[in-house]
């Protein structure tokens, strides 16, 4: 321990995100257990996190967007690691200096992390998104997990996937939507859609890409970036056709 807290405190911030290596999540788990400084930071992050993911729809942005804004979050990252402990800290207020009527303490990483993809994210929705006009309808999804539920609300060609008590992906791995056109011999297609749940298991995703003789939605579980083709079983599938 150090005067600031705990030396893994940052380390709070990839943990609240399951941005971890295998082995490290769970390593760093057992280790808030102990911890009252880092229990305390993941408290803090995991409600930053659970506010952004309800309070803002989860949707796909367009890969230039998503890569600018990925790019700034992992500078932001690596500076916050160079400057070390205390980074995120306000500077102590000089004698000398006149006091101002309030003061703002500098976002977790995380909380600018989170807030830079919502904002990205939401703009690329209202670049590259639109409302069709046509009553959608809704379809009930088979789900693998035991008490989850999920649905894809489907509007001409536009479909949003709700899901609810879907548990949190694996360590180091991120939910990722898929299309399958065709029989069950053809491999469905990727999307760019990944996301992840709320602390409660809550997400809302625009489903991207042109829906035109799709006959079902899946998810599944991939490692951080998604993949070309699904590594896992689908979680989630929703039969539209």
């Amino acid at each position: 321990m150090t005067a600031l807290g705990c030396p893994r405190i940052d380390d709070a911030a990839s943990y609240v995100l399951r941005a971890m290596p295998d082995g490290e999540w769970e390593a760093y788990e057992e280790h808030v257990a102990r911890c009252p400084a880092c229990a305390e930071k993941v408290a803090e992050l995991r409600f930053v996190a659970d506010a952004l993911l309800t309070a803002v729809p989860q949707l796909s942005a367009p890969p230039p967007v998503r890569d600018r804004v990925m790019a700034v979050v992992r500078a932001e990252s690596e500076l916050l690691r160079a400057a070390g402990q205390g980074a995120d800290r306000p500077a102590p207020v000089q004698p000398s200096r006149r006091r101002r009527p309030w003061s703002l303490r500098p976002l977790p990483a995380i909380a600018l992390a989170c807030g830079a993809l919502a904002i990205g994210i939401g703009g690329g929705a209202l670049l590259y998104g639109g409302d069709s006009g046509v009553a959608p309808r809704t379809v009930v999804a088979q789900v693998a997990a035991p008490g989850a539920t999920a649905r894809v609300r489907v509007s001409a060609d536009s479909a949003k996937l709700e899901v609810s008590g879907l548990p949190q992906p694996p360590p180091g791995r991120v939910y990722q939507v898929w299309l399958h056109r065709g029989g069950a011999r053809t491999p469905p297609l990727p999307t760019d859609a990944l996301f992840s749940v709320s602390h409660d298991g809550h997400a809302s995703v625009d489903v991207p890409g042109d829906l035109h003789g799709v006959d079902a939605v899946l998810v599944t579980d991939e490692p951080l970036g998604g993949s070309r083709r699904p590594t896992r079983a689908p979680v989630i599938r929703a039969t539209l056709a």
